[in-house]
């Protein structure tokens, strides 16, 4: 993705689409870490593993902000995840890895799911109207529409 795309996709998301971004990124990361281990190259795994553990870091902080149900037992799969990512990472283990993808990936699945009802819900909108890039003057034009 080219960066100023990102970065518009990014400010004018909601908040369920933010955290459904990170859990792509993941997934994303998480799938790289697999293929590494796959090939025996550790450092490659690890690298790939560091960027999960530190998205679903942000995942856990995200959840913490109000104290909910849901977002109590989000908390608790959030720390399953981050636990079994970080014993994957130093253990080299596969089967740790396995199990965080198949977390993350019903997560997107149910994230997807929940964005696309909630955008159904508020209808379609249309593109933000850019800011005017000449500052406003307040000068008489000499064009009157008054009668």
């Amino acid at each position: 993705m080219k960066p100023d795309y990102l970065e518009s996709k990014v400010n004018t998301a909601s908040p369920a689409q933010l955290h459904l971004m990170l859990i792509e990124g993941a997934v994303r990361f998480a799938r790289q870490a697999e293929q590494a281990m796959l090939r025996d190259e550790e450092v490659r795994a690890n690298s790939s593993l560091t960027k999960v553990i530190d998205i679903v870091a942000e995942m856990l902080a995200g959840v913490r902000h109000a104290d909910t149900e849901i977002n109590r037992r989000l908390e608790e799969l959030y720390q399953f995840v981050f636990a079994t990512a970080v014993s994957a990472y130093v253990n080299f283990d596969s089967n740790k890895l396995a199990d965080v993808l198949r977390v993350l990936e019903f997560e997107r699945e149910t994230w997807r799911l929940a964005c696309e009802r909630t955008q159904a819900a508020d209808g379609p909108k249309g593109a933000p109207i850019p800011a005017a890039h000449l500052p406003r003057v307040d000068a008489p034009t000499g064009v009157s529409f008054q009668v």
